[in-house]
């Protein structure tokens, strides 16, 4: 039984999963690191022109698919949040703080 259901991925996830590739598998076809990629299809990281073109061409889809996916998630997401700073103190800095 999957994972996830098709009403709980974003739509770039949704255009992956429909060629039958997980986001390990693409991540290495494209090249990229696993956790990039879910950036992008969290809605969390702006998805690069050459990397929208690979999906294109990767999820079978024509790339205004990818660009209209990629709005779609921002939308759900709220703002672009590449750069804004963690929520959460890492345990590192607050034992650092604590000395």
């Amino acid at each position: 039984m999957a994972r996830w259901t098709n009403e709980s991925r974003t739509p770039l996830a949704k255009l992956r999963a429909n060629v039958g590739l997980t986001i390990m598998e693409a991540a290495v076809i494209m090249q990229l690191g696993y956790n990039t990629l879910l950036r992008y299809e969290k809605g969390l990281t702006d998805v690069p022109f050459g990397i929208g073109e690979q999906m294109s061409s990767l999820y079978k889809v024509p790339f205004e698919t990818i660009r209209q996916a990629v709005l779609e998630t921002k939308k759900i997401k709220g703002a672009n949040t590449a750069g804004r700073p963690r929520k959460t103190t890492p345990k590192k800095v607050i034992a650092e703080i604590a000395e």
